[in-house]
């Protein structure tokens, strides 16, 4: 795959954009991986097609398959590459924007929109099974504990709309061109989704995490009476303590 990968680049005249986070795929068992995921006939969303090599392993698989691609050198590129496939439809556009309304949702996410990107998929759309590669940091922040350095917004939204389930990691070498980073995977099956005003709550909250939260959240809009900091309130703490804003609010 990467023979072919950088072969085709080259045939296109296109260098692997940073600002748009470009790694393409060049292992073959990240594809395998995410097609083992993906449930039978089902309509499904990848953000990030990229040289469509993922967008074939789907349409083998998938009803339909919406392929999301920001970067217009490679929208060109996939609609010739599946003119005639019925079961593809390419779509020039911004994952930040576009809507989240298919049943599964799969990509490689570039590293510089996972977190606003993550906050979408944890406030919008009907899906209910997603499967993404993310920076392994990333990965990690969705399950990590209260208390943690890592623990935030992103750990507590993530642990109370879905399952989540950490997947197998991957190196720089398994991409083109290599990342400085490692990757992994990561399944999150939905329970619930979030208002976006609980996203804005939590941001308010996290700005001060290491604080004593009886001090900081009445500053957002709610209350607490215990000595924990901010940081050590498990998710459903802090879903309460939403919830006692918006009666606070009369919502």
């Amino acid at each position: 795959m990467l023979g072919w990968t950088r072969a085709e680049l080259a045939r296109l005249g296109v260098r692997p954009s940073k600002k748009l986070g470009q790694n393409f795929t060049v292992n073959p068992k990240i594809i395998e991986y995410f097609l083992s995921q993906v449930p039978p006939s089902s309509l499904v969303l990848e953000i990030g097609a990229g040289l469509g090599v993922l967008t074939e392993a789907l349409s083998s698989r998938a009803s339909k398959v919406i392929a999301l691609e920001k970067d217009k050198r490679l929208c060109e590129y996939l609609a010739k590459r599946f003119k005639g496939n019925e079961k593809v439809l390419i779509v020039c556009g911004d994952a930040l924007e576009y809507p989240l309304e298919a049943e599964i949702l799969v990509g490689s996410l570039p590293y510089s929109i996972s977190g606003p990107f993550l906050g979408r998929v944890f406030t919008e759309g009907k899906w209910k099974k997603a499967v993404f590669l993310l920076q392994k940091e990333v990965a990690e922040r969705l399950v990590t504990e209260p208390g943690t350095k890592e623990y935030g917004r992103l750990s507590v939204m993530a642990q109370l709309c879905c399952d989540v389930e950490l997947g197998p990691k991957w190196g720089p070498k398994s991409f083109w061109p290599p990342p400085e980073v490692e990757s992994q995977h990561v399944v999150l099956k939905r329970k619930r989704s979030l208002p976006k005003e609980f996203s804005q709550f939590l941001a308010c909250v996290f700005s001060q995490r290491n604080k004593k939260a009886k001090k900081v959240l009445p500053r957002c809009g709610s209350s607490w009476e215990g000595e924990e900091r901010v940081r050590e309130l498990t998710p459903q703490h802090l879903w309460e303590a939403f919830e006692r804003s918006r009666t606070l609010k009369g919502v």
